[in-house]
């Protein structure tokens, strides 16, 4: 019997399909050790800022908001440089160790935190509380990152020549996987007291270790020890592309070392290099003027981490101060989560759009304006955040944790479009040697200092925050951050002038170089009549 033609548009989904939807047993194993580690964030990492309130008020520690805001803060500012480091010395560490000792840091952290909850520690303190925060920051750092870095690397199968692999298909195949690691926390509900909920989690997160080493037996090894992007072998070590063409052809690369060939007076075939030479100038120089040139920008992204930092730190206790609760906090920042990847989906399209159509200057246009959407975001988050805070304060009418649904949505909307934007920033204005470096490393300074910035702040109007939500005056507090919003709005329009200006004025000159360069050879090929 003869096949029945298949419609084009089910044949050109199943080609989608086939393409970004990637099926292995180690991507199977990696996102069920995330899974772990989201179920744990989710219900205990999210939560802590509630955890430590109450455990504050019930030993009559005074001031339980602000201690709690404080601790939480510094907890994610650690999180982002330990991940950061994470990042950049995986080979001092060794990534499998670094999941397997951070998983045990990790149940040690629950476990002090189940100890506290069931009374079996005398009483809870501020250092006992900031050690545990230490701890977690450790733990959630050296694992889950680490995790997704290996779940990336294995969905690359199918390639052996680095050349031949699809970046963007590797990670839209990464990010199909950590979405479902996201979306399945709905069905593994961790509820009770908070030391069930502690020892469950402990119980969740410690096969982590086990599932990786059981994920490893399934790994691939079929790429060259150069990779562009991080590529993590068997034996877990991590290898970085030594790429020649983004540095001048008398800088090689030599027992993982930068060295500069010093070429002698008469160029050619003949002309044989001297002893190499540590470079201490040319390429650090570079390095250090690329990354000055992005001083500014992330300076912006200062007080947008604090407007982020806020948003983690408060918006847990304003839904639990709502007197109808209808959906719970965790799914609130798993919805958070989703709209992030969802964003940085849209922005990525846009961006490769615009990477087709548009010239470079306009590509830099483009990236401003979607990084201004952000930061305009971050101006509206924490002042509808005010009004939501005002409504409760005054009992208007039953308040529903279905308001808390915009800011939350706003939050994550924020988040990936600036986020997105800000490392594709940072990819045009540095070379093409540092771009893995962006988001991974430098692009995460502006995010600890901002959530720094925010313990500060916190410290500094701790005259506005009481015992409990309804002693404190919150909304005053909304109100300071909403300023200082707008006021990174302007330091963003000046920034962006100073950027703008520097690139109409490189472009203007490279095509005023370009247009002589046309007339010179226009006039060297016309044949003018003898005279």
């Amino acid at each position: 019997m003869e096949k029945k033609n298949v419609p084009k548009w089910i044949a050109r989904m199943k080609d989608q399909i086939d393409c970004y939807v990637c099926f292995t047993w180690a991507a199977v194993f990696l996102a069920g050790a995330i899974l772990c580690y989201n179920v744990v964030t989710y219900n205990v990492v999210f939560m802590l800022v509630t955890y430590f309130t109450d455990s504050f008020n019930e030993d009559a520690i005074p001031k339980a908001i602000h201690k709690s805001a404080v601790l939480v803060n510094v907890s994610g500012g650690l999180q982002v440089v330990v991940d950061a480091c994470t990042w950049a010395y995986p080979r001092s560490f060794g990534l499998r160790k670094i999941i397997i000792s951070s998983t045990a840091i990790y149940i040690l952290s629950l476990l002090i935190l189940y100890l506290s909850a069931s009374n079996q520690i005398p009483k809870a303190n501020f250092v006992l509380y900031m050690c545990v925060c230490v701890l977690i920051a450790v733990g959630k750092s050296g694992g889950s990152s680490i995790l997704e870095r290996y779940l990336f690397d294995q969905l690359m199968v199918g390639h052996e020549k680095i050349e031949q692999i699809d970046w963007k298909q590797a990670w839209c195949r990464r990010n199909i996987w950590l979405f479902l690691a996201k979306v399945l926390v709905v069905i593994i509900p961790v509820n009770g007291s908070w030391s069930t909920i502690f020892r469950i989690s402990m119980c969740i997160i410690g096969p982590v270790g086990f599932i990786s080493l059981v994920s490893s037996c399934f790994f691939h090894g079929r790429h060259p020890a150069s990779c562009k992007k991080i590529h993590i072998e068997t034996s877990g070590e991590c290898n970085f592309k030594k790429d020649h063409e983004t540095l001048p052809p008398d800088q090689p690369f030599k027992n993982g070392e930068i060295y500069l060939i010093k070429s002698s007076s008469n160029a050619g075939a003949e002309a044989q290099p001297e002893s190499p030479s540590p470079i201490c100038s040319v390429k650090q120089a570079n390095v250090a003027d690329h990354l000055l040139r992005m001083i500014p920008m992330w300076s912006t992204f200062i007080v947008f981490s604090l407007v982020i930092s806020t948003a983690d730190t408060f918006f847990n206790l304003q839904d639990g101060s709502m007197t109808s609760n209808h959906v719970s906090t965790s799914n609130f920042y798993l919805a958070k989560d989703v709209l992030i990847i969802v964003a940085d989906f849209l922005c990525c399209w846009l961006l490769e759009d615009s990477r087709i159509r548009l010239s470079r200057s306009e590509q830099n246009f483009v990236l401003k304006m979607i990084i201004c959407v952000g930061i305009i975001l971050s101006i509206i988050c924490p002042s509808l955040a005010s009004q939501v805070e005002v409504q409760r304060l005054e009992n208007f009418h039953e308040m529903s944790d279905w308001y808390m649904a915009p800011l939350f949505g706003l939050w994550g909307l924020m988040e990936g479009i600036s986020m997105r934007a800000l490392n594709e920033f940072f990819n045009y204005h540095v070379s093409k040697s540092m771009k893995d470096c962006g988001s991974e490393i430098f692009n995460k300074i502006p995010i600890a200092m901002g959530n720094l910035l925010s313990a500060v702040c916190v410290s500094v109007c701790k005259g506005w925050f009481g015992d409990t939500l309804d002693e404190s005056r919150l909304d005053k507090y909304y109100q300071m951050i909403t300023v200082l919003a707008w006021i990174n709005l302007c330091w963003f329009f000046f920034v962006t002038t100073f950027y703008s200006t520097k690139e109409e004025e490189e472009e203007e000159e490279e095509a005023g170089i370009e247009l002589l360069g046309s007339i010179v050879e226009v006039i060297t090929n016309m044949d003018l009549p003898a005279l």
